[in-house]
């Protein structure tokens, strides 16, 4: 039991939900955030929501470092923090200060899933699994000064439970997008993964009419850009269409719709009827979890789901909805030898994929795959939150580790030489032509500082004769396939210019710093797109 009980006297209590910085990443849009003026890309989410379910004589602030400084002298009885594995280290120094200063410290979120073990010695109270239920637990006990030091969810909650987030208590012009999330658990099995560790393989589902009500009170906030948070928005199908179908039914009712993000599985291909309530409902973007083309490599991990169609003919058939899809792509499987790399750079180039999340494979603790690993004796350092950095806790079966993350650093980089980049780029908006043509509409309200945006997009395309060039093959190419998504390609500059930067600046650096690189293959052995060493990573003319 605990010995530090609630303020005794009348005043309202107070907590304080802290969201620490993160660290420069994929996501982490760099160079695109100050063309679009945000200070951060989505909104911390977990904290809203546990504010909602806080009782109302709570005074509650939620304060993202991302968006301002924090003020670890503020009044308050409680701070609540939560974070992913990607921002561990802050999320540690920002708990160790408060402590210090003598708060009482609460931890929670994704990275409490999955090393707890880590967390606990820099806070008082430590929660694993969902919190709308075991937050409240958690308050009522303190009022009494009975409070314990570590709650645990372990039964899945019932999504009807989980109320409208607060997000009244959010910057919301800091951020590029809004987040809602209708479902949580995936039925699939790849071993890779933490989502089915931490959510579970049964898909549990929200009443439609509350995600119906949650974009509402974005949308009624100024906000035109939702990023669903569901990690396989189509993992309950049935579901769905039924909510895509309403989504859209919203949507057509309003002078400007709000444009939509997902993640799927690209299983989703052989459902016209789902893809056709994608297009109407007003999605943009997919992620997909694609992986590998290796198919050893799919059957390895369990991702049995991206053995039953073609992926290539997959992806085109999601792109003609007039979607941009994204690709998660990950290389070090046990399959994979140092062919991988071309293996990968043909794949997507084949398929037309624009946006390559490419990561190292990763083991993450209490998932199948660091279980076996283990046991394999094949685990050889802490385990990374972000797998798009130049290192991984795994030891490779079929090539050294110097191999592993050298191929890696040329295949990140090759793929976002500006030439590869248009190249992919257009055949997406290839795919926008013809029998089903680009009829979202992706830019949501007309704001006056999107002239300001424009104005800094031009600047930074012209700063080099390679940049410019880009810039034309991209508008004139989308002109010539597409006219209608010209402004959609418009939108996607700026995110070129990230993506770019990061491969330039975070991988290639990280590696050339950190690691001592095997001798560079010979010339005839080397594929023409991954030829360029690593003193070539990054160009003059970026």
């Amino acid at each position: 039991m605990s010995i530090d009980p609630a303020p005794s006297d009348a005043r309202r209590k107070k907590i304080l939900m802290v969201y620490p910085a993160f660290p420069p990443s994929f996501w982490s849009f760099g160079y695109a955030k100050k063309i679009g003026g945000f200070k951060a890309v989505m909104p911390p989410l977990g904290l809203a929501t546990l504010a909602a379910v806080t009782p109302r004589d709570y005074d509650v602030s939620i304060v993202d470092e991302n968006v301002r400084p924090i003020d670890f002298d503020v009044e308050c009885d409680i701070v609540a923090l939560s974070a992913m594995a990607i921002q561990e280290k802050r999320f540690f120094e920002v708990a160790d200060e408060f402590r210090r200063r003598g708060k009482l410290v609460a931890m929670g979120g994704p990275i409490c899933n999955i090393i707890p073990e880590k967390c606990r010695p820099h806070c008082d109270i430590l929660f694993e699994g969902e919190g709308e239920y075991t937050w409240p637990e958690f308050l009522s006990a303190w009022e009494k000064g009975q409070h314990r030091d570590h709650y645990a969810q372990v039964e899945m909650i019932d999504l009807a439970d989980s109320p409208r987030p607060r997000i009244d208590l959010l910057d919301l012009r800091a951020y590029r997008v809004g987040c809602v999330q209708a479902s949580r658990g995936c039925p699939f099995q790849c071993d890779f993964c933490d989502i089915i560790v931490t959510y579970g393989r049964k898909v549990r589902t929200k009443p439609i009419e509350h995600v119906i009500a949650e974009l509402e009170a974005w949308s009624d906030a100024g906000v035109d850009f939702i990023t669903m948070a569901d990690d396989n928005l189509v993992g309950n199908r049935k579901y769905a269409r039924q909510l895509l179908e309403a989504v859209a039914d919203w949507n057509s009712s309003r002078d400007i719709p709000v444009a939509l993000y997902v993640e799927m599985s690209v299983n989703s291909a052989s459902d016209p009827e789902l893809l056709e309530a994608l297009r109407r409902a007003n999605v943009v973007e997919a992620f997909l979890g694609l992986e590998t083309p290796r198919a050893s490599a799919l059957r390895e991990v369990g991702k049995t789901q991206n053995l039953k169609t073609s992926l290539i003919d997959a992806v085109k058939t999601i792109q003609s909805y007039g979607i941009v899809t994204v690709a998660g792509m990950i290389v070090g499987f046990d399959a994979d030898d140092e062919e991988i790399f071309e293996e990968q750079y043909a794949f997507l180039h084949e398929a037309g994929v624009p946006i390559v999340m490419l990561g190292l494979l990763q083991a993450i603790p209490r998932t199948p795959l660091h279980t076996r690993l283990a046991k394999e004796g094949r685990l050889r350092s802490p385990v990374q939150g972000n797998n798009t950095r130049a290192h991984t806790n795994i030891v490779p079966l079929r090539m050294t580790y110097e191999q592993l993350v050298a191929g890696y650093q040329r295949l990140f980089c090759s793929l976002y030489e500006w030439d590869a980049l248009a190249r992919r780029w257009l055949d997406n908006v290839a795919q926008w032509s013809g029998e089903r043509r680009f009829t979202q509409q992706p830019l949501g309200r007309w704001r006056p500082k999107l002239l300001m945006a424009a104005l800094r997009l031009a600047i930074a395309y012209a700063a080099t004769p390679e940049r410019r060039r880009f810039a034309i093959t991209v508008l004139w190419g989308t002109w010539r396939r597409a006219p209608r998504a010209l402004l959609q390609s418009i939108n996607y500059l700026a995110y070129f210019l990230h993506l770019r930067e990061y491969a330039e600046r975070v991988v290639a650096n990280e590696l050339a710093f950190n690691y001592v690189l095997p001798p560079a293959p010979a010339a005839e052995a080397t594929p023409p797109a991954l030829k360029p060493e690593l003193g070539d990573a990054a160009p003059a003319g970026r």
